[in-house]
């Protein structure tokens, strides 16, 4: 379990880790994530700590209307917050696309390919839901190597307003998920 549980929603776990419901409590260790200009600087820079608030209200909304959203990655051994990892939502109900960004102190550790496997089994039972989309930037060999692993295909280079950069774009069906079990991955 969770060490604080107690204090989080939790919507699934591993060994190692849970996912929770982002929450105000989360906007201190948050800067030390998309605060945190190392962490970001390949995903469009820093974000301003004053727009967390706002984040993690439009979070808690995509997690109430569509039953997917972005969470916290809780470190259970360490009880701490580690990374965010999840989904984003733009308007067709039909495709999300995958994110994730971890703590500098996480790096390497695995959890980011722990965190995006659990946000594949969750998304894999919505029945809107046709693929899943995710980006990174060419610089970013351990985020690709993980798209690879979790069985995205690359589908083309796409320019994006939030990074001001082109980034190859992958994309994984749902039926591919369904068909091969995450733990195959």
């Amino acid at each position: 379990m969770c060490k604080k549980s107690n204090e989080f929603t939790v919507i699934a776990e591993t060994k190692r880790i849970c996912l929770v419901k982002l929450e105000e409590s989360h906007i201190e260790p948050l800067k030390l994530i998309w605060g945190d200009e190392s962490v970001m600087n390949l995903c469009g820079g820093a974000s301003d700590f004053s727009k967390f608030h706002k984040t993690i209200q439009a979070y808690s909304e995509q997690q109430l209307n569509y039953g997917l959203s972005v969470y916290g990655v809780m470190d259970k051994e360490m009880g701490e917050l580690v990374g965010t990892a999840g989904f984003n939502w733009y308007g067709d109900l039909a495709e999300i696309e995958l994110i994730y960004h971890f703590r500098r102190k996480s790096w390497g550790l695995g959890f980011a390919f722990e965190a995006a496997s659990l946000c594949l089994e969750i998304a894999k039972n919505h029945s809107s839901l046709l693929r899943i989309s995710a980006s990174a930037d060419s610089r970013n060999a351990a985020s690709l190597r993980i798209l690879e692993k979790l069985g995205f295909r690359f589908k083309a280079i796409q320019w994006f307003e939030d990074t001001q950069q082109e980034e190859p774009t992958f994309e994984l069906l749902i039926n591919d998920i369904k068909s091969k079990g995450m733990e195959e991955m």
